[in-house]
This record gives structure tokens, C-alpha cells and sequence, in this order.
């Protein structure tokens, strides 16, 4: 597994510089969007977003080398919940990382169904 060097993120443009918005890379959810940046290369200021901001939101699953936000780590093994389901029910919802009060089988705010170990996903 070679873990990339970033999560999934997006450039957005505006006269002050450019912001950077990065996201979970298994719910798709927005994890950070930093300052305006100024940088002499393209390559120099996605580093410089990384480093102050982008990496300080996300965790690396050390079995399949994705950036994926907290609600979506297990931190017991240091990798996603698709990798290593938790082995009671979490207090997340995986798609979209909204807390979940009471287990219903589906998440309150997305409609996702609720998957946990030992169950199969409908992908």
C-alpha cells in the first residue's frame, strides 16, 4: 500500500489567493477549508495547504491508505471503518459523520443504512 501524499481535495479561486477544501475519502465529507494561499508553484502551495490544515483533520488508514475524517477511523487499529469495522455499534453515521443518538438501522440525517461488522454493505 503507498499512502497518497493528500487527501481528495478542491482549488477554489478568489482574489485574495487560493483556499483549499479537502475531504473525507470514504464518506466524501468536507473536512477543512484553508486561508487564501500564495505560493511560487502550484505543487509548493498544495504542501503548504496540507501541512497547515488539511492534515490536521484527517487520519491515514494504514491498510488501504485513505485521508478519512475521525467519525470514519478506528483508532483501536489506525484504519477506516471499511477496513476494519468497529466491533460495537459506533456512535457515527459512516456516510456522512453526523452523531447517532439511537440505532434505528438507518442514519437519522442521510438515510444511509447503518452497516456494521459482520454485516455486508449494499454497494
Amino acid at each position: 500500500m503507498e499512502a497518497q501524499k493528500t487527501a481528495a481535495y478542491k482549488v477554489i479561486s478568489d482574489a485574495d489567493g487560493n483556499r483549499y477544501r479537502f475531504y473525507c475519502e470514504l464518506s466524501g465529507a468536507l473536512a477543512c477549508t484553508t486561508e487564501p494561499l500564495c505560493a511560487q508553484t502550484p505543487e509548493e502551495e498544495l504542501r503548504i495547504a496540507w501541512e497547515t490544515g488539511g492534515r490536521k483533520h484527517l487520519s491515514l488508514c494504514h491498510k488501504c491508505g485513505r485521508w478519512v475524517i475521525d467519525a470514519v477511523y478506528n483508532v483501536d487499529v489506525f484504519e477506516c471503518v471499511e477496513c476494519a469495522p468497529y466491533e460495537e455499534e459506533p456512535n457515527y453515521c459512516k456516510n456522512c459523520g453526523i452523531r447517532i443518538e439511537k440505532t434505528s438501522g438507518k442514519c437519522p440525517a442521510c438515510g444511509h443504512k447503518l452497516v456494521y461488522e459482520g454485516e455486508e454493505s449494499a454497494k
